[in-house]
């Protein structure tokens, strides 16, 4: 569930911490009075002919800067925008837009009006008006197989600062997210790993949005080092972490309303080596089955690597009344997670 969007953007991350490390240490050494090529059979290149005309030290580093914190801005925007566009059609394939609450509704429709106003924006040149039109009325007529047009919940006239983000979620039926966001342990983590320009995610996310749109628009006053760059690539791989959380969470929560989530199994015990202890009951695992571990705050896919039972290792077990099952997970887990089977489609 959304696991090849955070793979993309977060190797998206990866590829811009490895440029901003490369460029930093490459300005550092073709700057030394002792820099030469290797000796012996090493590969050995002329320095010459790869600098060719590039730029001074000081604008080097603008241009590194810019491309980096714009860069990053974008993987995090795009992210956000891709997981809730499938979250939306999740709930398109699971309810009738009524039972998605009034307020919904009305979100809903007061985009679909302001793209009706702004039709001949480029943004929607795109979009086949009539055909959009027809899915509203199929949508507010609670017919089946009706689709919610994406775009009428996901305008954005801002940068995802933290209160931007806050409404955008909120508009697809996703309250909370700041609270959320704050208590996630990836952000957490990240803050408590070193001291940080900012001490909290809303702070560092308006942070960035501003060296983002100097970096878009205007002059660059601040040019960041590369260590500073490379943190918000890892405060941005976080934040993804968390509000993808926040969308599992509750598309789990209504799989379980919607009778669409199995729960095979409750964690009793954890222990090194992301190996738990679950209470299984009325259901089959074997080695290889993917699960989901909920709990409010972890939502998190796993993998079984291997089961034990009575002390013996085995590839599948049933067990139809409560039973202690041994299970490597390759997450880390917590005591009281539920480990569910979803079936969304």
């Amino acid at each position: 569930m959304h696991s090849a969007i955070l793979e993309r953007t977060l190797n998206g991350f990866k590829a811009i911490r490895r440029h901003v490390a490369f460029s930093a240490n490459l300005r550092a050494q073709v700057g030394a009075t002792d820099f030469e090529c290797a000796s012996g059979n090493a590969k050995c290149s002329n320095v010459r002919r790869i600098m060719g005309e590039a730029s001074d030290p000081t604008s080097w580093r603008v241009i590194d800067h810019c491309a980096a914190v714009t860069r990053s801005y974008a993987l995090f925007e795009s992210f956000v925008i891709e997981v809730l566009r499938e979250y939306l059609a999740f709930l398109a394939g699971a309810y009738k837009m009524s039972a998605l609450g009034p307020d919904f509704g009305v979100r809903y429709t007061k985009g679909i009006g302001k793209i009706l106003q702004d039709q001949q924006k480029q943004r929607y040149r795109n979009l086949d008006i009539a055909a959009m039109i027809t899915g509203v009325s199929e949508a507010l007529g609670d017919l089946d197989g009706y689709q919610i047009q994406p775009e009428a919940l996901l305008r954005t006239e801002q940068n995802l600062r933290m209160a931007e983000l806050q409404r955008l979620f909120n508009d697809c039926g996703l309250s909370g997210v700041e609270s959320w966001v704050g208590s996630h342990a990836a952000i957490q983590k990240f803050f408590a790993e070193q001291a940080r320009l900012s001490d909290t995610a809303t702070s560092e996310l308006k942070q960035i949005v501003d060296y983002r749109n100097e970096a878009a628009h205007g002059e660059v006053d601040d040019v960041l080092g590369h260590d500073i760059l490379i943190e918000f690539t890892h405060f941005f791989d976080a934040m993804c972490r968390c509000l993808l959380d926040v969308i599992q969470y509750d598309t789990i929560r209504r799989a379980k309303e919607l009778n669409r989530a199995t729960v095979v199994g409750r964690i009793s015990e954890t222990f090194r080596d992301d190996i738990v202890v679950a209470k299984v009951e009325n259901a089959t695992l074997t080695v290889g089955d993917k699960l989901y571990v909920f709990k409010k705050g972890l939502t998190l896919i796993a993998e079984v690597g291997s089961i034990r039972i009575n002390d013996e290792d085995v590839e599948t077990v049933t067990a139809v009344e409560e039973t202690e099952v041994g299970l490597r997970l390759g997450i880390r887990a917590k005591v009281g997670c539920e480990l569910l089977r979803l079936q969304l489609d």
